[in-house]
């Protein structure tokens, strides 16, 4: 059976549509595109996208539409196959199923940190549109192969926004526990079990793991309020 992938923070999000955009603008010919429908697949997968104008899920009453949906549908069916699972019907469905609870995590979040009063610095927004736009030859570049997938320069400058309010929020809203000595060095020592080769000295890891561990716990919490959220919550998948 497939592991279920833990995938939730909105940063993640915006960058899975970049990273879509800038395959497409090396890799994609125009003329092979539907303008009304998500791109296919290579080859006879059966994960379907919806069509980029499509909606997927309604979650307390704001519409996502497939263009989202497919960004991070592309990407978690991706992270499996670079863990060497081909595409099957089990891959379609966890694929489904993953990509729709980053959607609605995302959402309630973004939607209960709006309820209590954050917003994202203007300036700040600006920064990273600026940064974005570097990873293009030019804006005109960015503009061509975001069109490719239904998303505007408008469109990321809102994701851009949306990633700082997700950002403040979890600073502020969620605690994460405290990572212990002994779960570093509980960690070290399954790293030294398992590694094929002689592992570093457990000072030279000490920081390393303790980061992985919080970030870990992080991770944690934040599936818990998303779980929170949730109950409250109305939401109406489409697809």
């Amino acid at each position: 059976m497939l592991k279920k992938m833990k995938f939730a923070f909105a940063p993640v999000l915006l960058l899975l549509i970049l990273g879509a955009c800038s395959d497409k603008e090396e890799t994609a010919p125009e003329e092979n595109k539907n303008p009304e429908t998500a791109d296919e697949a290579p080859g006879e997968s059966p994960i379907e996208y919806p069509a980029k104008e499509e909606v997927v899920v309604v979650v307390d009453g704001e519409e996502i539409l497939g263009k989202v949906y497919n960004s991070v549908a592309r990407q978690l069916e991706t992270s499996l196959a670079t863990q060497g699972h081909g595409t099957s019907g089990e891959t379609a469905e966890l694929v489904k199923e993953q990509a729709l609870a980053v959607l609605v995590g995302n959402k309630v979040i973004l939607q209960d940190a709006a309820e209590k009063g954050y917003k994202a610095d203007e300036k700040a927004v600006e920064e990273r549109l600026e940064d974005l736009k570097g990873q293009f030859e030019s804006e005109e570049a960015m503009g061509d192969a975001l069109k490719q997938t239904g998303f505007t320069l408008d469109d990321m400058e809102g994701q851009l926004r949306e990633q700082l309010l997700y950002e403040q929020y979890i600073a502020k809203e969620v605690e994460a526990a405290e990572v212990t000595d002994e779960e570093v060095r509980e960690a070290y020592d399954g790293f030294v079990e398992t590694s094929e080769q002689e592992a570093p000295a457990f000072k030279e890891m000490e920081a390393t793991i303790r980061q992985s561990l919080k970030e870990q716990k992080t991770q944690e919490a934040v599936f818990s309020r998303i779980e929170e959220l949730k109950e409250t919550a109305e939401v109406e998948v489409k697809i």
